[in-house]
């Protein structure tokens, strides 16, 4: 696990750097310490962003974006990392913790090698209704797709569970890109599963989750070149760059003559480069 010492210094008081030491002593001597220590480290240690922008982190097999960190979950991990904690309590921790515990307890477990404990606090996470916690536990790092790939039948977690997770951020309208590595595993039955939620929420006068089409570009299934054609004339940007991208990273075949079409009024120059790429196919 990533230790975030470096990150961490300049944002800590002499105060917080003193406590912070003695915790990690503390929890390396008894695991047992955590529940006492973690309640205390958004006060002791601070919510402030560990950097400004996006910053990708890739390491021991693992990648994650450094921006979604605060300060107090770096200091939740170095805790971790020092007591080095069984599924049992991590699982523990999760479920006795408030709502910023459970947060800091996430990002931290994004971290780890996928366990039991991995796979039951995704599945927590995909049952909640609170969207800082489905962000921290599932956003923002490779940790789904790993689970999938590593985890799998050994650890519990199957393909319909990831597929869930997905649909889940299309639920709560959250980009796809921060679940890193997800597009990779676009498959025609998700690609359905996201044609049908795309369809009730049309039904229901409601917007469509744009980064549906990136997965129904990947992974065609029936309807889905009908509904990526339609996109492409959608009158929102977004609608018409996801369906174009979809397309071009599919790679998919027989639309040549709707881009050409679109490209002569296609007014944004992101959109006009992809319906470019089409056309030319």
């Amino acid at each position: 696990m990533h230790d975030f010492a470096a990150v961490l210094r300049p944002l800590l008081t002499a105060d917080a750097t003193e406590w912070l030491e003695q915790a990690m002593a503390k929890a390396a001597a008894a695991a047992a310490c955590l529940p006492e220590l973690f309640p205390q480290l958004a006060r002791r240690i601070g919510r402030r962003p560990l950097v400004s922008g996006e910053e990708l982190i890739s390491e021991a097999g693992v990648c994650f974006d450094l921006s979604a960190w605060r300060a107090c979950d770096a200091a939740a991990a170095r805790l971790v990392r020092a007591a080095q904690p069984g599924d049992e309590l991590l699982v523990d921790l999760y479920r006795h913790g408030d709502m910023e515990e459970k947060a800091s307890l996430l990002r931290c477990v994004q971290l780890l090698p996928i366990s039991s404990a991995s796979v039951e606090l995704l599945g927590e996470v995909q049952r909640s209704n609170t969207t800082l916690h489905f962000e921290a536990g599932v956003l923002d790092s490779d940790f789904a797709v790993r689970a999938l790939r590593d985890g799998g039948d050994a650890q519990g977690f199957t393909r319909t569970d990831f597929e869930n997770l997905v649909l889940k951020c299309a639920f709560l309208d959250l980009p796809a890109e921060r679940m890193l590595g997800c597009f990779d595993e676009a498959r025609p039955a998700l690609s359905g599963m996201l044609r049908d939620f795309a369809t009730e929420r049309e039904a229901a006068g409601r917007s469509v989750w744009t980064d549906s089409y990136r997965f129904l570009g990947r992974a065609l299934c029936e309807g889905a070149l009908a509904r990526l054609i339609g996109a492409l004339e959608h009158g929102s940007d977004a609608v018409r760059h996801r369906a174009a991208l979809g397309l071009v990273e599919g790679e998919v075949g027989q639309v040549a003559r709707f881009a050409r079409e679109r490209l002569a009024r296609e007014p944004v120059g992101a959109i006009r480069e992809l319906l470019e790429r089409l056309a030319a196919g």
